[in-house]
């Protein structure tokens, strides 16, 4: 009987290695993952502009000839880190969502990786006062509101919100208060706000309620993906502008009232806006109502300034291979920093159209920030620059879907899930490191052991502010289960060995 040992544990050994490697897999496979039932498919759409083609091609040689592939036109370096968001998504196939800090040289800080985390997509990411990161997923169907610490990459806090869907936009306002859109379908599209010191929502609006401004028949299918209103800002103390994207509008809702205050654009006239994300509010010198919107079907940034109650386009940006912008943020020094979606990259780009800091961000980058520029948009308008009228697009890097997947391996394969140096989180937070030794200021000093030139991140936290969303989580990481159905597994098999050796 002893004879059915060996084969019993060789049996366990085989077992656990298959399933413990599936417990990690969804961090290191790109294309990982199933749909949960029900969720929300990506936004699909076949792949345009300068990247196109499958997942398939291994990109090792592209990755040997420079260190780091993610890396396009640098022509000038920002003061600070850039964060963005990546969705998870290219054509039909899954891929990791993703944020990501980015150093003024492309190099890469660190990856939080969502997907590992059991997130679905990464939508909207905000830099709280506390220094900690605010990000809206996704989980199966629900919304999942999360806080992560950019010292670690972990996450110190989470909100669940069964009764959400999809919210691709989530920001703090009034200290305790979040801001949120919600796509539920059924006719229940809409708008909340929920207190984090009563726990509840305490404001709603429904756009079903609305048929003036957003008829059944308008938009995409009532009942289905109907307004997708996709963002919601609080541009003033109890004023929220909202883009209604199957509506081709931006609209202003006074919070008391629900009256809409202005709209820009109207259904189906796609030549002022067609399906936009992420427009922001600038007030001009003159005290105009300005709007700075991705015009993602029109492949272009577009920027208006209200006069009077009529909306004139003041600046557009358009060619050199933009496809379906996602958002578009003015910079203080009046570029524009923009998450060029279906092109995988991040642009800066001057109000005469020349890119001058480029970075690839496979798949389908969402949002952007420049750290310690503000929240969203906080430059100058395009009128008060002097610099109106239609521009082009130049400068940008070649590059092909090789160069794109290369670095797509290349973000997936970093470890170090620190977002923002220590310096850049003292400057915004006004805190200093715990123990004064961090090595991510800005003395541009290498870790000996990078493999790809990149600074080490991993240092000692710093101490900052208590969470916002107040609930702590476990951490960040993928589930355990698979680790542990593989030990139970041995430890069954192993068992019944032992039973056999004592008969």
């Amino acid at each position: 009987m002893r004879r059915t040992v060996l084969p019993t544990l060789v049996v366990a050994f085989l077992l656990v290695v298959p399933i413990s490697a599936a417990a990690g897999a969804v961090a290191t496979d790109p294309v990982a993952g199933t749909q949960p039932a029900g969720t929300v498919a990506a936004e699909a759409a076949p792949a345009a502009g300068p990247v196109a083609g499958g997942l398939t091609a291994a990109a090792g040689v592209a990755r040997q000839e420079r260190p780091n592939p993610c890396v396009g036109t640098m022509e000038r370096t920002p003061d600070g880190t850039t964060l963005f968001s990546i969705q998870g998504a290219y054509g039909g196939e899954k891929t990791s969502a993703m944020v990501v800090g980015a150093r003024p040289d492309g190099s890469v800080v660190g990856v939080h990786n969502d997907t590992a985390a059991g997130r679905w997509w990464s939508y909207d990411i905000d830099v709280l006062p506390n220094g900690n990161v605010l990000e809206s997923t996704t989980d199966n169907r629900d919304t999942l509101i999360e806080e992560i610490d950019p010292a670690t990459g972990e996450h110190v806090s989470e909100r669940r919100f069964e009764d959400v869907y999809d919210t691709h936009d989530v920001d703090l306002i009034n200290g305790d208060e979040l801001v949120m859109n919600d796509m539920s379908q059924d006719g229940e599209d809409r708008l909340l706000v929920y207190n984090l010191t009563r726990e509840e929502v305490v404001w709603e609006y429904y756009f079903a309620n609305y048929t003036d401004h957003y008829p059944h028949d308008g938009g995409g299918e009532f009942g289905g993906d109907w307004t997708h209103n996709n963002d919601v800002d609080q541009i003033e103390d109890g004023v929220f502008m909202v883009s209604v994207r199957n509506f081709d509008k931006v609209v202003a809702i006074e919070r008391d009232t629900k009256e809409v205050r202005w709209t820009l654009g109207e259904d189906d006239n796609t030549t002022i806006l067609h399906e936009q994300h992420n427009p922001d509010y600038i007030e001009s010198e003159d005290g105009n109502a300005t709007v700075v919107v991705a015009d993602s079907l029109n492949d272009r940034v577009v920027e208006y300034e209200r006069e009077g109650d009529s909306w004139n386009q003041t600046w557009v940006l358009r060619g050199g291979g933009l496809a379906e912008p996602r958002d578009a943020d003015r910079l203080p020094n009046g570029n524009t920093l923009i998450a060029d979606r279906r092109a995988h990259r991040i642009v800066e780009v001057t109000p005469e159209g020349e890119v001058v800091w480029e970075m690839y961000s496979p798949y389908q980058p969402y949002d952007v920030e420049r750290v310690g520029t503000g929240d969203e948009s906080s430059g100058p308008t395009m009128a008060d620059a002097g610099a109106t009228g239609t521009t082009e697009v130049t400068g940008s890097a070649d590059f092909d879907t090789a160069d794109v997947e290369a670095c797509y391996d290349h973000l997936t394969s970093v470890e170090r899930t620190r977002l923002i140096p220590d310096a850049e989180l003292d400057a915004v937070t006004g805190s200093t490191a715990t123990d004064g030794s961090g090595t991510d200021g800005a003395d541009g000093d290498t870790d000996a052991n990078s493999t790809d030139g990149e600074r080490d991140s991993d240092t000692e936290s710093v101490e900052r502010g208590d969470s916002v969303l107040g609930t702590t989580t476990g951490g960040s990481g993928p589930s355990p289960l698979g680790t542990v159905l593989a030990l139970g597994a041995v430890a069954v098999l192993f068992a019944g060995a032992v039973v056999r050796l004592r008969r």
